[in-house]
C-alpha cells in the first residue's frame, strides 16, 4: 500500500537508557507534520574469494531523519536543542547539549488505514533556517529538523511499526501514550 499522509507528529525525552532501565518523559505533540524522511546508512563488507562474492556483511550505521512542520514554537525547538528560554527569547549557545528523544507519527496508507511509527533515540542537530523577502509570489519558509538515530543500549532497537490493518495489532489507540519498551523498577530490585 502506498502511503499518502502524515500526521500526529509527538516526540518524548528520553531520560535514561541502560542495560536495566529505560525511561522517557511522556509524549508531546508537535502540531503540523509535513514530511518525515528515514534514511538508514547501512555499511557492507564484501569478501571475495575463488574469484567470486563469497561473502558480505551488513551492519546498520546512522539513522538520518528530517522531518518538515509548519510551524516549532520556540519552546519547543529550546526543549528538542537543549537550549534555554528567558523571558520569551530563545538562547542558544555553543556549550548546548541535545536530549535524545524518541519520535513517533502515524501515516494514512492508500487502504485508507494507518501506519505507526515509533523511532525509539535520536538527537537533533542544530537548525539551519531560511528567510526570504516576500515578493509577487508568497512563498512559505517552514522548518526543518535534522535527526540523527541509532539503536537504544537497553535492547538495541531503533525502530518499531505497526499496520492498523494487520490481524493482530491492537495498539493504534494507545500508540502514543508512551514511548514502547518503557521499563519500571521495583521496590527492592537491583
Amino acid at each position: 500500500m502506498a502511503q499518502i499522509g502524515l500526521r500526529d507528529l509527538h516526540f518524548a525525552i528520553l531520560l535514561e537508557d541502560s542495560k536495566s532501565v529505560l525511561e522517557y518523559e511522556a509524549p508531546e505533540i508537535l502540531i503540523g507534520a509535513i514530511n518525515a524522511t528515514i534514511n538508514p546508512t547501512v555499511n557492507t563488507q564484501e569478501l571475495y574469494a575463488d574469484d567470486q562474492l563469497w561473502e558480505s556483511v551488513s551492519a546498520l550505521g546512522k539513522i538520518d531523519v528530517e522531518i518538515e512542520t509548519a510551524d516549532l514554537p520556540l519552546k519547543l525547538r529550546a526543549k528538542l536543542g537543549g537550549h534555554t528560554m528567558e523571558n520569551g527569547v530563545l538562547i542558544e549557545k555553543s556549550t548546548d547539549v541535545a536530549p535524545h528523544i524518541a519520535l513517533g507519527f502515524k501515516s494514512l496508507k492508500s487502504s485508507g488505514k494507518y501506519r505507526y511509527v515509533w523511532l525509539l533515540k535520536g538527537i537533533a542537530e542544530p537548525m539551519a533556517e531560511d528567510y526570504s523577502t516576500k515578493g509577487d509570489n508568497v512563498e512559505h519558509k517552514t522548518p526543518k529538523l535534522k535527526l540523527t538515530f541509532m539503536p537504544r543500549a537497553h535492547d538495541g532497537e531503533w525502530k518499531h511499526t505497526a499496520d492498523e490493518d494487520t490481524e493482530n495489532f491492537t495498539g493504534a489507540d494507545g500508540w502514543f501514550d508512551h514511548v514502547p519498551g518503557v521499563t519500571t523498577i521495583e521496590d527492592g530490585g537491583f
